[in-house]
């Protein structure tokens, strides 16, 4: 499936849900690429768009991305086979091995960071490094977006997700083992009527506004 390169006023429209299940591509100083599953990676920032996740401080991400200040965010669909690579990217290789080889995935080039994008994965976002904090035994990583593309038909005309073909996928952690899915969406009423309700629909009014090409 073609890549195409969204244009910025798209990218927070393009990364939601706001978090979902990501395989982060770094590499170090030398080149070698690292690849790591990740169950949380959250959009931080509507605009500019931020993306944040965590990681312990000596895995290979975590270094990775303090000493070259890059990092890929790719979203894997619902799908088995990349599902089970992601399984595979996740395990504690040796730091220097290649984990997409490991997974049977592919890279391919970035458009302007070093590390790849992977090519099975339909959503892309390159990033810098904004900033880090340490925190209990983790390290809190935003970065913000540079660059970002798709699947050709993962996206309409107006750069919105067509869920039935992205089928983000989302992970229910260790002890389930398990990986879910939500493709329906279902409007809600806003059963509130208080002032707040006018504030809070002015606002997002106003971000819908910002997005506008």
């Amino acid at each position: 499936m073609e890549k195409i390169a969204q244009p910025q006023v798209w990218w927070d429209r393009l990364f939601a849900p706001s978090s979902c299940l990501a395989i982060v591509t770094t590499v170090d100083p030398e080149g070698r690429v690292n690849a790591a599953a990740f169950g949380t990676c959250t959009r931080v920032n509507h605009n500019p768009v931020d993306i944040a996740f965590t990681c312990r401080p000596e895995k290979d991400t975590t270094r990775n991305v303090l000493a070259t200040g890059e990092f890929v965010v790719n979203l894997p669909p619902f799908e088995r086979g990349i599902l089970e690579a992601v399984r595979v990217v996740g395990l504690p290789f040796a730091a220097g091995v290649n984990e997409l080889e490991k997974a049977g995935l592919h890279e391919l080039p970035a458009e302007i960071v070093r590390p790849p994008r992977i090519a099975e994965c339909n959503r892309h976002f390159e990033c810098r490094v904004e900033w880090t904090k340490s925190w209990s035994d983790r390290i809190m990583i935003v970065g913000r977006v540079v660059a970002a593309s798709v699947d050709q038909d993962c996206v309409d005309p107006e750069g919105y997700v067509v869920w039935q073909r992205a089928r983000s996928a989302h992970f229910c952690g260790a002890s389930y083992n398990q990986f879910v899915a939500a493709y329906e969406t279902m409007a809600v009423a806003q059963p509130y009527e208080g002032p707040e309700v006018e504030a809070y629909d002015a606002f997002e009014r106003q971000i819908f506004a910002d997005s506008k090409p």
